[in-house]
C-alpha cells in the first residue's frame, strides 16, 4: 500500500469496521482482526492516528484498538507537543469508553508485556482516579488487581497494600504510587477494598454508566433525522430544493450564500489541487418526493469546497452551465474523468448519484487503464443519496474506485477528510489543526459535563 493510500483506508476502514477486540481466557494476547493496518497507519502518522479517533464517525471498537496501540507503543524519541497530544487523546478515549471495555485493554496490555511510563500512568490514573472508581473496584475486583499488579509490579503493589494496612512509614509508597496520582487518601481506601484489608462493600454498577453522558456529546454531533423529506438534509439542501422547484429569489440566494459560508467556516481547509467531476445530468433530477434532492446535496456539497478549496477546477457532466445548473443530458463521466487527468490534480472527485447512462461500463474501463499508462492519480467516488438507506446496487459504475457516499450536509466534513488523508502530505497541517481543535472542544465539553455531573451528585446526597 503506498503512502498516499494508508491513512485514506484507515479512515473509512475506522468507520465501517466494528468486529470485537477478543481477549480470551487463555494467556495469549488479543485477537483483532485488523492489527496490522492500525501498526501501519500509526507507524506512518502516529499523531494523525491518535487524531482520528476524534471523528464521530468512528466505531466504538476502533476507538478501543486505538487506544490500545497508543499505550503498548513506546514514545522513545517523539517530540514534546507530539507526546502531549497523545496524551490527550488518551485521556479522551479512556473517557467515552465503557470501562470494562478499557479494563480489557489494560488486560491486553499485560498479555503483551507493554508498561512504559505512559502505559502505568494511564493505568493508575483510570483505576485510582475514576469517578466510580470504588464502585469498579467492588463489582471488577479480580481485574483491577491485575490491572494494577501489571502496571506498578506484583511485588511492589502488594508492598504499597501492606504499607498502608499495617500504618508503615510512606517513603516507599510515595516514589512507587502516590506520585503518579493526586488523592492520597482514595488510594489508600481502593487499595485497602483490593486486597480485602477493609470488609467488601456493596456494588450498585453504576460505574458502567458514567460514559454514556461523555459519548452522549459525540452523538449529538451527528444527529440526523428518523424520516428523511426534501428539506430536513441540511440547510443549504433544503434551501436549494426550493430553487429548483419553486424558482430563484434574491432571498433565497441569499440564503444559500449565508449557509454555505456558514458550513465551510466548520470545516478543514484542503490544501491540495481538487478535481470535481461533477455529474448534472438528466438522471440527477430524479422524480416524486426525491426531485431534485441528490442533485441539491451535489451542489452543496460543490459550493463548500468551493470555499475550502483554493485549488478546485469543475468538470461538468451535462445540464446547464449555470451556478445552479438544470438537470440535462447524458452521463458521459469517464470523458470528463480524462479531461481531469490532464489537469495533473492530487485527487479527483466524482460526485454523482451513480447512474452512468451512456457507454455503460466505460467508466470502469477507463480506470481499470489509467495506472497502465502511467497515470496514477488517486480517483475517489462520491455518491449523492436521498437517505442512507439508498440501495446503490444499480448504481456503481465502477467497482474498482474507492467509494464515498453523502446524503447529509453534515456529511460533508467526513467526505472531506478523507479526500484530505489521500494526499495526506499536502493537507496534514490543516488536517491536524483541524483535529486538534475538535479535540480541544470536546475537552472543554467534558469538562461542563463532569462538573454538571458532581453537582447533580452533591444535590441528591444533600436531598
Amino acid at each position: 500500500m503506498n503512502n498516499q493510500s494508508i491513512l485514506f483506508s484507515f479512515l473509512n476502514h475506522l468507520s465501517l469496521h466494528n468486529q470485537p477486540f477478543v481477549l480470551r481466557h487463555n494467556g495469549k494476547p488479543p485477537e483483532w482482526d485488523d492489527e496490522n493496518l492500525h501498526q501501519e497507519a500509526y507507524n506512518y502518522n502516529p499523531e494523525l492516528y491518535a487524531l482520528f479517533s476524534v471523528i464521530e464517525i468512528v466505531t466504538p471498537e476502533q476507538r478501543l484498538r486505538i487506544l490500545f496501540q497508543l499505550l503498548k507503543a513506546s514514545r522513545k524519541g517523539f517530540s514534546h507537543n507530539l507526546r502531549l497530544t497523545l496524551e490527550s487523546v488518551t485521556n479522551f478515549l479512556l473517557t467515552i469508553l465503557h470501562p470494562d471495555k478499557v479494563l480489557t485493554v489494560f488486560l491486553a496490555l499485560k498479555r503483551v508485556r507493554a508498561n512504559h511510563k505512559h502505559t502505568t500512568r494511564a493505568i493508575l490514573k483510570y483505576i485510582f482516579e475514576h469517578p466510580e472508581c470504588f464502585d469498579m473496584t467492588i463489582c471488577r475486583r479480580p481485574a483491577v488487581v491485575d490491572c494494577l499488579e501489571h502496571a506498578l509490579g506484583q511485588n511492589v503493589a502488594r508492598a504499597c497494600a501492606q504499607i498502608i494496612s499495617l500504618g508503615e512509614d510512606e517513603t516507599y509508597l510515595n516514589q512507587n504510587l502516590l506520585r503518579f496520582v493526586n488523592d492520597r487518601e482514595r488510594v489508600k481506601n481502593i487499595l485497602q477494598l483490593l486486597y480485602r484489608y477493609q470488609g467488601l462493600q456493596t456494588a450498585t454498577g453504576d460505574y458502567r454508566e458514567l460514559h454514556q453522558n461523555y459519548t452522549q456529546i459525540l452523538n449529538n454531533q451527528q444527529q440526523r433525522p428518523k424520516t428523511v423529506t426534501a428539506t430536513n438534509r441540511g440547510d443549504i439542501a433544503a434551501t436549494l430544493v426550493h430553487i429548483y422547484r419553486a424558482g430563484q429569489s434574491e432571498q433565497l440566494i441569499e440564503a444559500v450564500e449565508n449557509y454555505v459560508n456558514q458550513a465551510a467556516s466548520k470545516l478543514p481547509r484542503f490544501d491540495g489541487t481538487l478535481a470535481l467531476v461533477f455529474d448534472a445530468s438528466a438522471s440527477t433530477k430524479s422524480y416524486g418526493n426525491r426531485q431534485y434532492c441528490c442533485l441539491a446535496q451535489s451542489v452543496a456539497l460543490k459550493l463548500v469546497l468551493e470555499k475550502c478549496c483554493n485549488k478546485l477546477k469543475v468538470y461538468q457532466v451535462g445540464g446547464t452551465l449555470d451556478e445552479l445548473p438544470i438537470p440535462e443530458g447524458y452521463s458521459d463521466i469517464a470523458t470528463s474523468v480524462l479531461d481531469a487527468v490532464k489537469g495533473n490534480p492530487d485527487v479527483i472527485a466524482i460526485v454523482s448519484d451513480g447512474y452512468e447512462n451512456i457507454y455503460p461500463g466505460d467508466l470502469s474501463r477507463v480506470v481499470a487503464s489509467l495506472p497502465q499508462i502511467g497515470i496514477e492519480t488517486p480517483i475517489v467516488f462520491c455518491h449523492s443519496k436521498f437517505t442512507k438507506q439508498d440501495d446503490l446496487e444499480l448504481r456503481r459504475p465502477s467497482t474498482n474506485l474507492p467509494q464515498l457516499e453523502f446524503w447529509h450536509q453534515e456529511d460533508f466534513k467526513n467526505l472531506l477528510f478523507s479526500l484530505m488523508s489521500i494526499v495526506s502530505d499536502k493537507s496534514e497541517a490543516s488536517l491536524r489543526e483541524f483535529l486538534l481543535e475538535q479535540l480541544s472542544q470536546f475537552e472543554k465539553q467534558f469538562i461542563v459535563c463532569e462538573s454538571d455531573l458532581e453537582k447533580s451528585k452533591l444535590e441528591a446526597i444533600a436531598k
